[in-house]
């Protein structure tokens, strides 16, 4: 019987992703975008204009010194600094991404802070954890106040996005925000990714890719968060929009946001590295999310045109006796 294996053989990174729109009633402009994003005293915010205007912060580094879940129930203590970024899409889909690296430290003790600092998106294990333990436990979340919870340091980030003075608070249409978490090994060739929609609604990721490079990682389920969150709000839409029979004008209300608003931004693998991109594709393929993309935004344009063709035919029902 192989020896279980209680260290790291293979570098893991972790990451939480949290989707949602920005609570302002038009796109903001680049300039805004970027009084929005400049979440670090000095730092830089990026943008970029093609294919999609997309802007991000610099990263915010999070102290942390808590214990990391395992497969088994139990925990182990970690201490390190994720990284954090934000980001706009198309300036009205925002996003607060949060990922580490798990290294285990040698010494097997906690160290002065200026050690952790100096490491950037990196979380020192202090103990015996295998990365299979150390992903089950962390993809199952957190149960207990003292363990790993990146999905808190993203809703403080989109916390103080949302609750600008730059902001007007009121969205063009109701939507949901969505919550990924992921994992990733990285692997010599070997590719491999598992998609898993919870019944709480939390997504699930893990990736298995030859991508050494944790923000590379981190980006690309980001960005399949995004394409995640524009295919669930296109859907929540049209089902809002079918679910009883409306008048014209109140069905194209429903649905002419997810034409304004949504489906110019469906760019699967536009901004993916180029060691993920067949990952990617296998993923599409797999999910069936460029298909239902596709399919659910010809539903939308043939209910607008059944809408518009309705609102346009002069009323066949009889004159009332006041007008006769």
């Amino acid at each position: 019987m192989p020896k279980k294996r209680n260290h790291l053989t293979v570098p893991l990174t972790i990451g939480e992703v949290h989707t949602g729109l920005l609570l302002t009633s038009a796109a903001v402009p680049v300039d805004t975008a970027v009084e929005l994003l400049a979440i670090v005293p000095g730092g830089s915010v990026r943008t970029r204009q093609r294919p999609i205007r997309y802007a991000w912060s610099p990263e915010v580094l999070t102290g942390v010194d808590c214990s990391a879940p395992l497969a088994d129930g139990g925990g182990v203590r970690i201490v390190g600094t994720p990284a954090t970024r934000v980001s706009l899409t198309d300036g009205h889909i925002v996003q607060a991404g949060t990922y580490a690296i798990f290294r285990h430290d040698s010494a097997g003790r906690r160290r002065p802070w200026s050690h952790y600092l100096a490491q950037p998106g990196v979380l020192e294990v202090l103990g015996k954890a295998s990365e299979e333990s150390l992903s089950t436990g962390f993809l199952r979340g957190p149960s207990a106040p003292t363990d790993l919870d990146l999905g808190g340091v993203n809703v403080r980030a989109l916390a103080s996005i949302q609750r600008s003075d730059y902001l007007d608070h009121t969205p063009p249409f109701r939507s949901r925000g969505t919550q990924l978490r992921w994992s990733a090994e990285s692997s010599d060739g070997e590719q491999d990714i598992a998609f898993t929609l919870s019944a709480d609604g939390l997504r699930t990721v893990r990736l298995r890719a030859p991508e050494p490079d944790p923000r590379a990682l981190a980006d690309f389920c980001a960005h399949l968060a995004l394409h995640d969150w524009l295919l669930s709000t296109l859907l929540d839409l049209v089902d809002r929009a079918v679910a009883r029979s409306r008048p014209a004008a109140e069905l194209i209300g429903i649905l002419r946001p997810g034409i304004d608003h949504l489906v110019h931004a469906w760019m699967p693998a536009a901004h993916v590295s180029g060691t993920l991109d067949r990952i990617w594709q296998e993923l599409d393929v797999r999910s069936g999310f460029s298909l239902q993309w596709q399919k659910t935004v010809e539903r939308i344009r043939d209910q607008l045109s059944l809408g518009l063709i309705e609102a346009l035919q002069p009323s066949t029902e009889p004159p009332s006796p006041e007008s006769a």
